[in-house]
């Protein structure tokens, strides 16, 4: 049996949901351990800015404030477009739909569990986009926005 070769742009959904899947190991990763490191060079493999910057001061937050995070996120994800010729670079729009029970936040020094003030389920609004200047043009997440508003 013979398989089709992947398209150029189900090449493309699938690099970018990988990207997007590493970014959010770490990030989990980074959430149940804020103080082990500085996790910033980890974080930066799989997303760049603006999403880097949000996930890394989300990780700083949870240290300052004496959070951990318990469990691992679970966002089901569905590739919305791809657009192989977009002006920064190769992109991919990925829609999310985030499960908010799915990880827990703890209060470090009494164990309480912070209420996550936000729906049930909820959608992420995606990008990723291929850093082609790059050595090993890397895929990377530029955009990781939560759109509590809109339950999913």
């Amino acid at each position: 049996m013979t398989s089709e070769a992947p398209t150029p742009e189900e090449e493309a959904a699938e690099a970018a949901t990988q990207a997007f899947h590493g970014l959010l190991e770490i990030s989990d990763a980074a959430s149940r351990e804020p103080n082990a490191r500085d996790w910033e060079p980890e974080i930066r493999r799989y997303a760049a800015d603006p999403a880097a910057l949000v996930t890394v001061q989300s990780v700083r937050e949870y240290a300052t404030l004496g959070l951990r995070q318990e469990g691992d996120s679970a966002v089901d994800l569905r590739v919305t477009s791809v657009d192989l010729a977009a002006p920064e670079g190769p992109s991919v729009r990925i829609t999310g739909c985030y499960d908010s029970q799915s990880a827990q936040t703890v209060n470090v020094e009494t164990g309480e569990v912070v209420p996550p003030g936000t729906p049930p389920r909820y959608v992420w609004d995606i990008t990723v986009v291929q850093y082609v200047a790059e050595p090993r043009e890397p895929w990377l997440v530029t955009t990781l926005e939560p759109r509590p508003d809109e339950p999913c």
